[in-house]
């Protein structure tokens, strides 16, 4: 393989679980509530306000509507009391938003996952297609209630049936895991994908694309792959120039010298666009590329560079080759405290070399050394350039109405 030096590893940024659901569609807003909801959703919360508040009495979806909107106002007390009279009225609507605050913690109450998962129960068991959905990420992460993929699949097939794309997309993402317990279903999963993309959902395009580049659950189909990647680029999905890039990297070397260099720049580009996007994983390769010098000059302080971003992302191959270098003075003048921190994180991530290299480095260091380098890993957290759950990740508020 032409691009066996850039060590291609094929891992896109992997999500932990979707996220949950918080965009309203037409099938779980009453038809009287759907124009305030409209104007919500535009970002214009007085008309919102003013709607909701004319429906409120009587009405407890619409106060519970009416909650949300005070919040987004940072009307924090008036905006819960109105949310929590209406869960407590039984509004499905009201369980929901209330289950969203404990959730995350908003307008400063304490976040309570369990009470979270109690409520987005009793929502969606009267049918309400967000806590469906919510419900079910819940059960598939393990937040808030033993993780149980069997549930999780259940309550997701529920909100499904509604077809929604981010219910459609969740339920695929499920499908294409599994824990011992179920196994996967690539073939559905697939299928799942291309519904939601084909509604506009673009994370489930990604997986669609994804699916047909490696045949996995449909015929392999490299030329449908590429344009649906290219369309989800176009969206905003860096992870997309990242599979384009892998996808060039797979292209079989031939004969013709100038087509493996052009397919080594293709790979390139790709990965450069998505490195700036970034995205850890085409950082991680960039670096590769430019520390072995294939494609480009060989710059180890450009390496250094896409490294540390990678690295400081959480990447454990990364942190891993960043500590080596660091160690070494491959780019410069030495640092074996931070080098050392750096193979402890890889480590501690389960990166299967890093043990050996950081055994050996700690013999050439003193002890005062060490628990320096020990202290400063302890205190890493991750830097994120951008979400990294593709749509998938943790529990939020309420989107913002102009991003409704």
């Amino acid at each position: 393989m032409i691009m066996r030096r850039v060590a291609l590893l094929a891992a896109l940024v992997a999500a932990g679980g979707p996220a949950l659901g918080q965009q309203e569609g037409a099938t779980d807003i009453a038809p009287a509530l759907r124009s305030a909801a409209s104007a919500y959703r535009a970002g214009d919360l007085a008309s919102a306000e003013v709607a909701f508040r004319s429906l409120a009495q009587g009405n407890a979806d619409a106060e519970a509507w009416l909650g949300a909107v005070l919040l987004d106002r940072g009307l924090n007390r008036e905006g819960l009391r109105h949310i929590q009279r209406a869960a407590d009225a039984g509004s499905s609507e009201g369980q929901h938003r209330l289950a969203l605050v404990y959730a995350e913690g908003l307008a400063g109450t304490p976040r309570n996952d369990a009470r979270a998962v109690e409520l987005f129960e009793k929502a969606a068991s009267a049918g309400h297609f967000r806590a469906q959905l919510n419900l079910g990420i819940l059960y598939l992460r393990g937040q808030g209630v033993a993780r149980d993929p069997v549930q999780a699949r259940a309550w997701l097939e529920k909100a499904a049936a509604t077809g929604e794309p981010q219910a459609l997309y969740a339920l695929g993402r499920a499908l294409s895991e599994s824990d011992g317990t179920v196994g996967t279903d690539p073939v559905r999963a697939a299928d799942l994908f291309r519904k939601a993309a084909e509604k506009g959902h673009m994370l489930a395009g990604l997986r669609y694309g994804l699916a047909l580049s490696e045949g996995v659950g449909i015929k392999r189909d490299t030329v449908a792959a590429q344009r649906w990647l290219m369309k989800v680029r176009e969206n905003g999905v860096p992870e997309a120039a990242l599979a384009l890039g892998d996808m060039a990297a797979r292209t079989p070397a031939s004969r013709d010298k100038a087509y493996n260099e052009k397919i080594v720049q293709s790979a390139l580009s790709w990965y450069q666009s998505a490195a700036d996007g970034g995205v850890p994983s085409a950082q991680f390769k960039l670096a590769n590329a430019h520390f072995a010098g294939v494609g480009v000059p060989r710059d180890p302080m450009q390496a250094m560079l896409w490294y540390s971003r990678a690295a400081q992302q959480g990447l454990p191959q990364a942190q891993h080759a960043l500590g080596i270098m660091l160690i070494g003075g491959v780019a410069g003048s030495a640092d074996p405290v931070e080098g050392y921190k750096w193979l402890l994180l890889a480590e501690k991530a389960g990166n299967p070399d890093s043990r050996a290299v950081r055994e050996k480095t700690a013999e050439q260091l003193s002890a005062k050394d060490r628990r320096q380098a020990e202290g400063l890993a302890q205190r890493f957290t991750p830097t994120l350039e951008r979400p990294i759950d593709d749509g998938v990740t943790r529990p939020s508020a309420p989107a913002a109405p102009a991003d409704r």
